[in-house]
C-alpha cells in the first residue's frame, strides 16, 4: 500500500505512471549527475521531460509545495557552468561547478577559478555534493534571494575581506592536498 505522502504525491501527476516512467529513466541516466544519484538538475529534467511526453499537473503555481517551488526558481535563475553552458560534465566524469548566471557575473575570474577547482577536485575523491567557496556561497545566495546590489538601485558591497580569506583558506586545502599522499608507501 503507497503511504500517505507517496498517493499525494502521485496526485499532484495527470499521468503518475508516466511520471514513474520518466524519473527511473532520469534517474539511471548521467545527466544532471551520475547515474542512480539523485539531484535538483535531474529533478529539472524529470519536470521538464514528464511536460513534453503530455504529462501536466494537477495544481497551479500557487498550489506548488516547497520543492517544486525551488525547482521553479532555480529554472528561471539560468544556471550554468562559468563558460555559460548547461554541460557540466567532464571527459574525465568530473562536473564543473554549476551556478546562476548573475552569480557567475557577480565573480572574479580568480574567485570563479577557486570554486570551479573546489568542485572538481572534490568530484576527483568521489563527493557528488562539494561545498562552493565562500564568495561563490555568497553570489549564489544573493541570486537566489534577489538581492544583487545593482540590480537593487544599491552599491554592492566590498568583499575584498572575505575574498583574501577564501584565497588563504583554497591556498591551504591545496597545500594539504599536496602534502597528503596518495598511496602508503612500505619503508625501505
Amino acid at each position: 500500500m503507497p503511504s500517505k505522502s507517496q498517493s499525494q504525491n502521485e496526485s499532484t501527476y495527470t499521468d503518475p505512471e508516466l511520471r514513474k516512467e520518466v524519473k527511473e529513466e532520469i534517474h539511471a541516466s548521467d545527466k544532471g549527475g551520475k547515474p542512480g544519484q539523485w539531484s535538483a538538475r535531474k529533478a529539472q529534467l524529470t519536470a521538464q521531460t514528464y511536460k513534453s511526453r503530455g504529462g501536466d499537473y494537477t495544481t497551479s503555481k500557487d498550489e506548488q509545495k516547497s520543492p517544486q517551488e525551488n525547482l521553479s526558481k532555480w529554472s528561471e535563475e539560468d544556471w550554468q557552468t562559468k563558460e555559460g553552458t548547461g554541460a557540466a560534465l567532464q571527459k574525465d566524469g568530473t562536473r564543473k561547478r554549476y551556478l546562476p548566471r548573475k552569480a557567475w557575473e557577480g565573480m572574479s575570474e580568480g574567485e570563479k577559478e577557486r570554486t570551479e577547482r573546489k568542485k572538481v577536485r572534490g568530484g576527483r575523491e568521489g563527493r557528488q555534493f562539494v561545498g562552493n567557496t565562500g564568495v561563490a556561497r555568497r553570489r549564489r545566495g544573493e541570486v537566489s534571494r534577489g538581492v544583487k546590489g545593482e540590480e537593487n538601485g544599491e552599491e554592492g558591497e566590498d568583499d575584498q575581506d572575505e575574498y583574501v580569506e577564501d584565497e588563504d583558506e583554497v591556498e591551504e586545502e591545496e597545500d594539504a592536498e599536496e602534502q597528503t599522499p596518495k598511496k602508503k608507501q612500505k619503508p625501505t
